[in-house]
């Protein structure tokens, strides 16, 4: 067999002869004289013969077929898997943003009263009391609304072996998770960094000489907006503080949050170790993936904001959502073709496509820009 074997081998090689491959042996009678010749033809008559009765084992023939014998068979893998999607970001803003509903798509109105809070005046006798009068500040917004969608014909469905367009309602649904975290970003994010409109040196938000992010300016930060105050000169409460950063900042931040031990060197060079550090009271950290889309420079590996806890009186940012259409809502065509005699075919009978789309109504605004103070870091 294994004489034979080899044979077979050499037979697959376009150079290979019949002939040649049985010792070139030439007849000097009318019989082969060669008693080499006369094995290799009895083994050849044992093969086929064993082949033609089922004994032969199926590795007998591994070595003279091959995938390239069979062009057609072999075009396409037959070891064939589809990736998932990307993990759609997780949302960031209601721990910094409150969240809201409104009746309508018109202008929704929202107003902040302040003037009559504040401490109480000693009146002599007979002395008329102080009169206040309250003031009004008035924030205004509207809702839009947005949609995606996608259609697939009915050949792309058969096709689809893998099941890749199954997961594409899911798809949707996390479109939206992403549209509303990309909205609310770009109320207090710009291509620059802290939006250039909500943050200014004049409303007091932008930290005075940008600096970058480290446990000191962290703190100096969250001191600006503890110490924040009313027109009339009240203490404004602030209950936690969020740490809003893109990825460019993500392991500062976790690192300044984390740390629990530090050492500071005083002027004569006296070491005290401090345990804890200092900020990470009712601190949270955010990182907002849309940051480092939505600001376009260099500024969005250096930008930071400290939000004061959404639950207080008033927020830095409102996110509003449709009333009755909080969530999301998913729709299909409905398909109009069917077959003679009965049976529904999802698809539409003009174009034999099935069509889906999401549909999410969202709006908002900022408030309050004595509830955030930001720095782009760039230490100018």
């Amino acid at each position: 067999m294994k004489t034979f074997s080899s044979s077979v081998e050499r037979i697959n090689q376009e150079s290979a002869t019949i002939h040649g491959q049985f010792g070139g042996q030439r007849k000097t009678s009318g019989y082969h004289r060669n008693p080499e010749w006369q094995v290799k033809v009895a083994e050849a008559e044992r093969f086929m013969d064993e082949i033609r009765v089922g004994r032969r084992r199926h590795t007998d023939f591994a070595e003279a077929m091959s995938t390239s014998d069979f062009p057609k068979l072999f075009a396409d893998s037959l070891d064939r898997q589809l990736y998932g999607a990307y993990m759609a970001t997780v949302p960031t803003w209601m721990n910094y943003a409150r969240a809201a509903t409104v009746n309508d798509f018109r202008e929704v109105k929202r107003f902040a009263t302040s003037g009559v809070r504040g401490l109480l005046t000693k009146v002599g006798e007979g002395a008329p009391h102080e009169r206040r009068a309250q003031t009004e500040t008035e924030y205004k917004y509207s809702v839009d609304k947005y949609e995606a969608g996608f259609g697939l014909t009915w050949e792309t469905m058969i096709n689809d072996d893998l099941g890749a367009f199954f997961r594409m309602p899911q798809d949707l649904a996390d479109s939206v998770r992403d549209s509303e975290e990309e909205f609310v970003t770009r109320l207090y994010c710009d291509t620059s960094g802290p939006h250039a409109t909500n943050y200014t040196a004049l409303k007091g938000n932008l930290l005075t000489g940008n600096p970058a992010l480290t446990r000191d300016s962290l703190q100096a930060a969250i001191t600006v907006l503890m110490k924040r105050k009313d027109e009339r000169g009240n203490p404004i409460v602030v209950n936690g503080v969020r740490l809003v950063v893109g990825t460019g900042l993500s392991l500062v931040a976790q690192e300044i949050i984390n740390t629990t031990e530090y050492r500071v060197v005083d002027p004569n060079g006296n070491v005290r170790i401090i345990k804890g550090n200092g900020v990470s009271a009712n601190l949270g950290v955010d990182t907002n993936y849309w940051i480092d889309s939505v600001a376009t420079t260099a500024n969005a590996n250096t930008s930071w904001w400290v939000f004061a806890a959404p639950n207080g009186v008033r927020p830095a940012l409102e996110f509003g959502r449709l009333r009755g259409f909080e969530a999301p809502a998913l729709y299909e065509r409905i398909p109009d073709m069917r077959r003679m005699g009965g049976g529904d075919e999802g698809v539409s009978f003009e174009t034999e496509t099935a069509e889906k789309k999401v549909k999410h109504v969202y709006g908002g605004t900022f408030v309050d820009e004595k509830m955030s103070v930001a720095s782009n870091g760039t230490g100018v």
